[in-house]
């Protein structure tokens, strides 16, 4: 077929003109076919070309009407090209004559005497554009199959509509405006509170059920949908057995012939969950919103705190014999080290703090916390501790689980608003393998916090550890506090376990695995910070010069000689040219490039230095090599001394060495 569609048809019927086409077109691979006659020529066509070339006498005579009638005729995407070989005369052209070219629509008219190549251009130029004219056959033969298709799958589609509505929980009506009554099904009744079907429904109806702060806007919305004949409403609705829901209405209005609006169709969802949904999400970008904020401020912090527990030092080092400023340096000290703490739950809050799970003591921690928590809880509610001592430690993030039990306790007064009483009880415990918490059998700590405050029924305690889920109302409360608990205990290896009664109280139970190491004591870096065994060099790095120069102060105190660089890119350029070096003490966050991406460039350039990186964050960037030693934001000048200690004493690995620039 396509080769038929491709070819040219010849009729010449004197002289030997279709022969020496026929022969011109097969030199240069055009397939052609030479037609006897008129007849013969309508058959071809009928069959397929892709153009057509006749002479001008072929048209001659009262049979011409045929083809004339066949390309009036012709398939919309078709208009066949014909190529007319004009008879030559120098007699003006009569009108029958032009009128009879005129009726092929599509024609080149060729002057005689031809160059071949004008013929075979003429020729060309036709297949070609009947091969375009293929192509649009060819798409709208698609399209309208396509078109076949849809429709086949929309009356699929409008067959299992009903049993669709059922699955999704949808329910459909239809009003009637000349009765002022509707169809519903079952499911419309239900989402509004009736088992069963009701025997009546209306506008008015519908209207009852609506909040009375929206049922104006909802009336306005029926009125407007008559005049636009599409109704889309939500609303909340307060149902026949008293629960509140949101409700979601679809419609449109069909018309009479006088354009009156007769009924509308639609339907109706409960979109409560969806609600909760968005409700939950938005809150979810408000928190973290919340902690990105938070996390900034608690890092800028941490580069203030710095030069000031730096400088403290300092002054405290070189005064030690005056006893008035070595109080006042260490009160001022003790200041800035709670400062610390602050920053160190601020960014545990905001997520930007690795856990760091280590041997804890729990009763040491909750008297280090326990003013905190009862300034937060007010002088209405009395806070009591049983914590006895010689306990095992706990393995847990020491800054994790003070948040915790902040939360708890903000928690606890939430649900205590006439005031009232907080246990904090602390026992060490030892489960086998058939407890009733589901624990792992071994030993724990449990911690546990409880109230005497409302207290909670069975659905609300099913649900108190999802995260955003609160009862406090919009504004009052984000939903994560056990929830954030809960997944403490959880990547801690414990677990999470709430008992409540309501108007009795709550008691929420923290079991955290124990530990036979000994906890940490935070008073043993109070001592004097090493001196430096030899005059190490050290370059020092970091964008805020207030911390880069009292880190230095530190650091040259010690014993070493320091070369400081506020930026990351002009410490790699003078390390790269054979500055002589021993140690880089570098700060992670910086313009343009990282500590972690200097540390990374430097080892591939075979550079390996012992190296400190110190933050602002207790956790630093993906980009940082695992073996790299780090020393969280604001640090005592014994604690930068430890670490520079411990570094240098450690033999640096393999690598380039450095020249020295003389």
């Amino acid at each position: 077929m396509a080769d038929v569609e491709d070819r040219v048809l010849i009729l010449a019927p004197r002289g030997r003109d279709a022969t020496i086409a026929a022969d011109l077109l097969g030199r240069n691979t055009i397939q052609s076919y030479v037609c006897a006659d008129r007849a013969e020529l309508l058959a071809e066509i009928r069959r397929g070309a892709g153009a057509i070339m006749l002479t001008e006498e072929a048209l001659a005579g009262h049979d011409s009407s045929g083809l004339s009638e066949w390309v009036a005729t012709q398939p919309t995407w078709s208009d066949i090209p014909f190529v007319v070989l004009a008879n030559g005369a120098p007699a003006p052209r009569t009108t029958a004559a032009s009128d009879r070219l005129a009726n092929l629509g599509n024609v080149v008219l060729l002057q005689r005497p031809l160059h071949a190549e004008a013929m075979l251009g003429a020729i060309r130029s036709s297949l070609k554009a009947r091969r375009r004219q293929y192509e649009v056959r060819d798409a709208a033969m698609t399209l309208e199959r396509a078109v076949v298709d849809r429709t086949a799958e929309l009356e699929a589609a409008r067959e299992s509509l009903t049993i669709a509505l059922d699955a999704a929980g949808m329910g459909s009506w239809d009003i009637d405006f000349t009765t002022g009554t509707a169809r519903r099904t079952a499911r419309h009744d239900e989402i509004f509170g009736y088992p069963t079907r009701r025997p009546t429904w209306n506008i008015d109806d519908f209207l009852g059920f609506v909040e009375v702060s929206q049922r104006a806007r909802i009336r306005a919305d029926f009125d407007a949908a008559l005049d636009s004949g599409m109704l889309d409403i939500e609303c909340s609705i307060t149902a026949a057995d008293g629960s509140q829901k949101w409700i979601a209405a679809k419609g449109r209005v069909t018309y009479g012939p006088d354009d009156k609006p007769l009924r509308m169709t639609g339907v109706v969802s409960d979109v409560t969950d969806k609600k909760e949904a968005d409700a939950q999400l938005a809150q979810a970008h408000k928190m973290d919103a919340i902690g990105q904020l938070t996390g900034g401020v608690a890092h800028d912090f941490n580069n203030l705190l710095t030069p000031i527990v730096g400088s403290l030092d300092l002054v405290r080092r070189r005064h030690k014999d005056d006893e008035k400023t070595h109080r006042m340096v260490a009160g001022a000290l003790q200041a800035a080290e709670r400062a610390a703490t602050l920053t160190q739950r601020l960014l545990a809050f905001a997520r930007k703090q690795a856990l760091q799970p280590k041997a804890v003591d729990i009763g040491a921690l909750i008297d280090g916390i326990v003013d905190l928590v009862r300034r937060s809880l007010g002088p209405t509610i009395t806070v009591v501790l049983e914590v006895p001592r010689h306990l095992s430690s706990a393995r847990v993030d020491p800054n994790q689980l003070e948040l915790a039990l902040l939360n708890l306790a903000i928690n606890a007064r939430d649900a205590m608003p006439g005031g009232g009483r907080l246990i904090l009880t602390v026992a060490e415990i030892v489960v086998d393998d058939r407890n009733a918490v589901g624990l792992d059998a071994g030993r724990y700590i449990r911690l546990t916090a409880q109230d005497t405050g409302t207290g909670m029924d069975r659905a609300t305690l099913a649900r108190a550890t999802e995260p955003f889920f609160s009862t406090k109302g919009v504004g009052k409360g984000t939903g994560l506090g056990l929830s954030m608990v809960h997944g403490l205990a959880a990547q801690s290896g414990g677990i999470l376990h709430l008992r409540s009664e309501p108007g009795v109280g709550t008691a929420v139970e923290l079991w955290l695995p124990a530990t036979d190491e000994v906890a940490s004591d935070a008073a043993d870096s109070q001592g004097e910070p090493a001196p430096a065994r030899h005059a190490a060099k050290i370059v020092l790095v970091d964008d805020e010069e207030l911390v880069r120069s009292a880190t230095a102060e530190m650091l040259r105190d010690l014993g070493y000689v320091v070369t400081e660089f506020g930026s990351a890119s002009q410490a790699l350029s003078a390390i790269r040219s054979g500055i002589d070096v021993d140690m880089l003490v570098s700060d992670y966050l910086m313009p343009g490039m990282t500590g972690g991406q200097l540390i990374t460039e430097m080892r591939a350039n075979g550079i390996r230095l012992p190296t400190l990186l110190v933050t602002g964050y207790a956790a630093a960037g993906d980009d940082v090599p695992t073996d790299v030693m780090r020393l969280g934001k604001p640090f005592r000048q014994v604690d930068l001394a430890d670490r520079v200690n411990q570094l240098l004493r450690v033999p640096p690995a393999k690598g380039r060495r450095l020249r020295v620039v003389e």
